[in-house]
């Protein structure tokens, strides 16, 4: 049974995180979620469109233009 999701137990996360300390160090891992929230929260604004009253799409100026000369 697969309680969270891949791993299934504490010892599997704890196995994880060393490896990910061996490979990063203490010192870098609170930069590195700093920089992963920070590129999720862009990512949800972009994503997630504004709501502001009044917001409607704006007509677009466009014409079809035939490349085919008719003579």
């Amino acid at each position: 049974m697969y309680v969270f999701g891949m791993f299934a137990s504490i010892w599997q996360w704890l196995v994880v995180l060393a490896i990910v300390l061996l490979f990063f160090g203490a010192k870098r891992l609170p930069e590195i979620g700093k920089g992963l929230g920070q590129s999720i929260r862009e990512f949800k604004e972009e994503v997630t469109p504004e709501k502001t009253p009044g917001d409607k799409a704006k007509p677009v100026d466009a014409h079809v233009v035939d490349s085919e000369k008719k003579e």
